[in-house]
Formats: C-alpha cells, sequence, structure tokens
C-alpha cells in the first residue's frame, strides 16, 4: 500500500474469531474515507466468508485509526484463516492485509 500501512491482529477461540484489531497508519497522501473490516478465508485467501465491517473513518496524512472488532467470523476447514481488510468508500477499492491468521482445523 503506496500512502500507508494496515495490519491486523487477529485473536481466536478455537473455532471462532474472538477479537480483531484492524490499524491503517495514513503516511502521506490526501485525505480518504474508508471502512475497516475482517473475514474468514482459505489458506490462499480466496473462499472468502462474509465481511463484518466497522463505521467510515476519514483520515487526513500522518494519521492513525484502529477499529476494534469482537469476533464474529466463524473458522472451519474450508476457510481455516482470517484476514482484515480495508475499503476506499469514495472508489470501492478493497485492500488487504499480506498476512493472515490461520487456527488449526
Amino acid at each position: 500500500m503506496q500512502n500507508g500501512s494496515l495490519n491486523a491482529q487477529v485473536y481466536s477461540n478455537g473455532n471462532r474469531v474472538s477479537k480483531a484489531k484492524v490499524t491503517y497508519k495514513k503516511t502521506k497522501g490526501s485525505g480518504v474515507s474508508v471502512k475497516f473490516g475482517f473475514q474468514a478465508v482459505n489458506k490462499k485467501g480466496g473462499a472468502q466468508g462474509p465481511v463484518s465491517w466497522s463505521g467510515t473513518y476519514k483520515m487526513k496524512s500522518k494519521q492513525t485509526k484502529t477499529a476494534t472488532f469482537s469476533g464474529s467470523a466463524s473458522l472451519s476447514s474450508k476457510r481455516p484463516c482470517a484476514r482484515a481488510l480495508m475499503k476506499d468508500t469514495i472508489s470501492g477499492k478493497n485492500y488487504y492485509t499480506r498476512t493472515t491468521f490461520c487456527t488449526g482445523l
């Protein structure tokens, strides 16, 4: 991501995500309007489950925002991993975290 960094901490209690924290640190560029979310996925990032979205945040350069979620993503043998994402609400483009959390399912 060229104008900042998107990171996530995902916690599991077995077969469910129990908590997720998604943080975007905007380092440069013009203002944006974004939503944060997380979803269950397979190990390659496919077979996506539904997204749990945050409210909308307006951000300027050199700002950091964190959205915290109480778990609602069910993990399964088809979707044993979770990843975070950010949606630019103006362009509609989604950005995903590079790493995914995976349970032992």
